[in-house]
């Protein structure tokens, strides 16, 4: 036995291979980075997608109705709260051709044209209110900018006959006339009181 091992002993070991080329490890390595990131990927893919499912296969729990009312209540309320933006949509589509047509028939210095279209303004935003509540609590976003729009047009009634003629213009002819003798001020605002009556003439009946 001692016989074999120093036998043993006296083989040489085997001689180490070349040394990989620094350009092949480094390909390994980044394709191992590669293969890591892939992994990553595809298991962040598959817990997006079971979060999805489970979100969509949930069992939607509608809120109970308040104590007193019940589920045909609420549909009801609903219900009406939708036929009232309907109603109101439909009041101020029609409004301006209704005052078009009452213009036409009545003429431009005649007040039916002007009672019936702020009428017809005043019944849509009392519609919108009572389906939305009074400060629009039930209406989104978009909503609440388009029924602000609308009442920012409203002062368009101050531009429209018969009561800019005999109210609005009156009116600005008397500021101008007080500011007239300042310079500048008083061709500005001339220039100005012109420009309204232009808006008042071509503009403030079509909306």
């Amino acid at each position: 036995e001692s016989a074999a091992a120093a036998a043993e002993s006296d083989v040489p070991p085997p001689a180490a291979g070349p040394p990989p080329h620094p350009r092949a490890a480094l390909e390994h390595r980044a394709s191992i980075a590669l293969r890591s990131l892939h992994d990553f990927n595809l298991h962040a893919i598959h817990e997006r997608e079971a979060m999805e499912i489970a979100r969509m296969t949930r069992p939607y729990h509608t809120p109970p109705p308040p104590p007193g009312t019940s589920v045909h209540d609420v549909y009801a309320r609903e219900k009406a709260k939708i036929t009232l933006k309907i109603a109101g949509e439909y009041l101020h589509i029609f409004r301006p051709l209704v005052y078009a047509c009452a213009r036409r028939k009545f003429g431009n210095k005649s007040w039916t044209p002007f009672a019936l279209s702020a009428t017809m303004d005043v019944c849509s935003f009392a519609c919108h209110e009572a389906a939305g509540g009074a400060r629009g609590e039930d209406f989104s976003e978009a909503e609440r900018f388009e029924m602000a729009r609308r009442r920012a047009f409203l002062l368009y009634y101050w531009l429209r006959s018969p009561m800019f003629d005999r109210a609005t213009l009156p009116v600005m002819n008397a500021v101008g006339r007080a500011l007239r003798p300042i310079p500048l001020v008083g061709g500005l605002y001339d220039r100005g009181v012109a420009i309204a009556e232009e808006v008042s003439d071509h503009f403030a009946y079509t909306y």
